[in-house]
């Protein structure tokens, strides 16, 4: 619509209705006959500037002009009654938006029965009846205009305003693809992000493991040295003996057809036989190396194992779900903290027979990690960690951790999530671990709670859904 066009509509709607649009004679007629029939007045309504509107001739020239008079003289705003020669007339504003558009006068015969005819009253309520009638016309006339200039606009407004929406649809449309785009972006400079701050923290931790992880290689490393240094001097022992045993075929073969001195050069080198095997042993070395190879054995698994399970947990992982044995995840990372528990704590496992779950097994070795490695840590001389697993009925495996060490105050329980948020001494804490674990474990779709009694210890209850 042209700026024209609204100016003339505003126009319209702020024009100031009269009574002649906001009351019909047809509706009075009617209501006129009724007041009739209940009271013996003549009403009569007025234009603003006394000109009778209906009926037109109720009044005589003397009660017109008289009235006429009082209305140029004085502002009425209010109930006011007077007399004439053969009457008295009642006089009521009749207003409109605070303006006064009419007035509703009463007439009655001045030795008339006044108790029969209760002229105030009855003007009051026709005055409330009129101002309902010109209510429901005034919003019946701007509705009636509202639809009349909606109706009225132009063909080629309406286009030109379909042209304007269509344009400014364009531009968001536009808008909206840009923010998406941006939005995408920052989402994933966000998970990225993320991602690497959970592999710093978890580089961290291995960080602070490393010394741990490396006595626990060294342990089954020193052995097996000890055992291949005996298991070499054994050799060496075994090698002399079994040159003796060479020369002793040796002879015998030449012995067939020799003199006496080659069978005496015999009995010398069984002489030296029988001697060198009682020497070394003989008997202890054959029951002791089976021994030795297998706890070389035993030695270069364990290795192996912490090693794989090492890469495994220091891995960035793949970023798919798979479906592992959790309470195998949580053995692997028991291996890699071992050092950390074993020499504070007794570990007690109760592994239920749970369900392959869907999940990122690398991340919940990281979050099992975590909540060990604290346990530990909360531990001041010897205690207990109890791991528990178990299916639940609503499709999730539960996994609780507790320990029996110095527990957490109830004023840091809501902030043991938080980033950044330790009690450890500068240096032995990043403030991230148990964020990382409720990060993990909120991506996992899944809840991490968390109960503590101070001198009692603290459980932490992992649930995520199988898949």
């Amino acid at each position: 619509m042209t700026a024209n066009g609204v100016s003339e509509m505003t126009k319209d709607f702020d024009r100031e209705y009269g009574l002649t649009e906001l009351l019909s004679t047809s509706v009075l007629d009617d209501l006129w006959a009724e007041v009739q029939k209940v009271a013996p007045v003549v009403v009569v309504m007025l234009l603003p500037d006394g000109t009778p509107y209906y009926p037109k001739d109720s009044l005589s020239p003397e009660e017109a002009a008289t009235i006429g008079r009082i209305l140029h003289r004085e502002r009425l705003d209010s109930l006011k009654t007077f007399r004439s020669a053969q009457s008295r007339i009642t006089i009521l504003p009749i207003t409109h938006e605070l303006e006064t558009i009419g007035y509703l006068v009463l007439r009655y015969e001045k030795d008339g029965d006044r108790s029969s005819c209760p002229v105030v009253p009855l003007g009051c309520f026709l005055l409330k009846v009129l101002n309902h009638l010109i209510i429901c016309n005034y919003k019946n006339q701007l509705t009636a205009g509202l639809h009349e200039h909606v109706v009225k606009e132009s063909y080629d407004q309406l286009k030109e305003k379909a042209a304007l929406l269509e344009k400014s649809e364009r531009k968001y449309r536009r808008l909206a693809e840009s923010l998406e785009i941006e939005v995408e972006k920052k989402t994933q400079k966000i998970k990225e992000t993320q991602a690497r701050l959970m592999q710093q923290e978890k580089m961290v931790s291995i960080g602070q493991l490393a010394a741990g992880v490396a006595h626990e290689i060294n342990n089954p490393m020193g052995f097996i040295s000890s055992n291949l240094n005996t298991l070499e001097g054994y050799e060496k022992d075994i090698g002399s003996l079994i040159q003796e045993y060479r020369l002793l075929v040796s002879g015998i073969k030449k012995g067939a057809m020799s003199s006496e001195e080659d069978r005496a050069a015999i009995l010398e080198t069984l002489d030296r036989i029988v001697a060198l095997e009682k020497d070394m042993d003989i008997d202890f070395i054959l029951d002791d190396v089976p021994n030795l190879i297998k706890e070389c054995q035993e030695g270069a698994e364990r290795i192996k194992r912490i090693v794989i399970d090492l890469k495994n947990f220091a891995h960035p992982g793949k970023q798919k779900l798979e479906y592992v044995d959790i309470n195998r995840n949580l053995n692997s990372t028991l291996n890699i903290v071992w050092n950390e528990l074993k020499y504070k704590a007794t570990v007690t496992k109760e592994y239920g027979d749970l369900p392959q779950v869907q999940c990122y097994p690398q991340q919940l070795n990281q979050v099992f990690m975590n909540i060990l490695v604290n346990a530990a840590q909360a531990i001041e001389k010897q205690g207990e960690i109890n791991i528990t697993t178990r299916a639940l009925e609503d499709g999730k495996v539960e996994i609780t951790i507790s320990d029996t060490g110095s527990g957490i105050p109830k004023e840091n329980l809501s902030k043991i999530f938080d980033p950044f948020f330790t009690t450890k001494e500068v240096g032995k804490g990043t403030g991230l671990g148990l964020n990382v674990a409720y990060n993990i474990i909120k991506k996992h779709e899944g809840t991490i709670d968390v109960q503590s009694e101070v001198g009692k210890g603290t459980t932490f209850t992992i649930r995520i859904p199988v898949g």
